[in-house]
């Protein structure tokens, strides 16, 4: 029996609660009868849900100074939990006060720089992939044939360290193909065609993901291959260039579905490329992804003007710190990946 004198009405219900659902486990489930038991003597999550003007008051208390005018918008539109993301590294991580004079303003700013950051971080992204499928199906397609993909010898045998054991390129351009039957360049093969079952490589592989490709990569038996895939992109080192498009792909889930990339660390991490002086003392940093990304553009004739693109983007805020968000040193010009003579673009028409 729980006393009235020594804890709440409120400790009291939450406490019945998670008592009938111990008894529950322990009665249906046996051997998670540990976890339920956990869960009756563990920290209960006791937050409430705030409104925007609620939230502004709790900033207001923890020191930093807010207009509502132009914070209620992003807070309405946008969420406090994901503009958290851009003020909570200005906090004390115990009593949550801001260390130091900041203004929702500077959070505003924060979060308008991330999101251009992630636009421009997509179409480069975009056209390096393309240029990645582009190499791998026409190297493999001009020496194995169209269905180099359903021949096994051209896959190694034994998987490279990290890769996920089951992955299977046939498995997944199957399913892929079976998905998207009724895109015109699909059902115009399987209705003219019975012999292979699956399109030719240069129709799969408007089909797969860059995730897909690289592991593509990654599986391919032939150094010699890999090399020729590679090579056009300023790379002779297969290991590095398949860590580079794990990063790649990574960076492209992240900025698709609206990952932050201010302040945050990369959890996939490109390799060092000694040859060409690309070594990174922290490789987690997004200076680093946007140097091989650099490096890699300035080998894509018609690829896309990184460079203009960070420089127009941090003369439009010059307030963000950029060594303190990204990573970037005051120096970055100057370092290797940057300094490359770039490939001459075409003239416009």
């Amino acid at each position: 029996m729980l006393s009235t004198d020594s804890v709440s009405r409120k400790e009291i219900v939450q406490k019945a609660g998670f008592l009938r659902l111990y008894v529950t486990l322990a009665m249906t489930q046996p051997p998670r009868a540990a976890a339920a038991k956990r869960l009756v003597t563990g920290r209960v999550f006791d937050k409430i849900h705030l409104e925007p003007e609620a939230v502004i008051s709790k900033l207001r208390d923890q020191g930093l100074a807010v207009d509502p005018t132009t914070a209620l918008p992003y807070l309405r539109e946008v969420g406090a939990y994901r503009m958290k993301g851009y003020w909570h590294q200005w906090q004390h991580a115990e009593t949550k006060e801001f260390r130091g004079e900041f203004h929702f303003d500077q959070v505003i700013a924060r979060y308008e720089f991330d999101r251009r950051l992630r636009r421009a971080t997509s179409d480069v992204l975009e056209r390096i992939e393309l240029k990645v499928r582009a190499s791998i199906s026409n190297v493999l397609s001009r020496n194995e044939g169209p269905h180099w993909f359903m021949k096994e010898h051209v896959f190694l045998r034994r998987l490279p360290k990290r890769q996920p054991p089951k992955f299977s390129l046939l498995k997944r351009i199957e399913e892929e193909v079976e998905r998207m039957r009724d895109k015109p360049f699909i059902a115009h093969y399987l209705k003219k065609y019975d012999y292979p079952a699956l399109p030719p490589s240069w129709a799969v592989s408007e089909c797969l993901s860059f995730g897909s490709w690289s592991h593509t990569y990654s599986h391919i038996a032939s150094a010699a291959y890999r090399k020729q895939i590679s090579r056009p992109f300023g790379v002779e080192v297969p290991e590095v260039f398949a860590s580079w498009l794990h990063a790649f792909s990574v960076l492209r889930n992240t900025v698709a579905h609206h990952g932050r990339l201010v302040g945050a660390q990369t959890g996939v991490t490109p390799r060092d490329y000694r040859d060409r002086g690309l070594v990174f003392a922290n490789a987690r940093t997004f200076y680093v992804m946007a140097t091989t990304i650099n490096y890699v553009c300035n080998r894509i004739t018609r690829g896309p003007r990184w460079k203009d693109s960070l420089e127009t983007l941090f003369r439009d805020f010059p307030s963000i710190s950029i060594e303190e968000v990204l990573g970037f040193p005051r120096n970055w010009r100057e370092q290797p990946g940057w300094t490359l003579r770039e490939v001459q673009k075409p003239r416009a028409i």
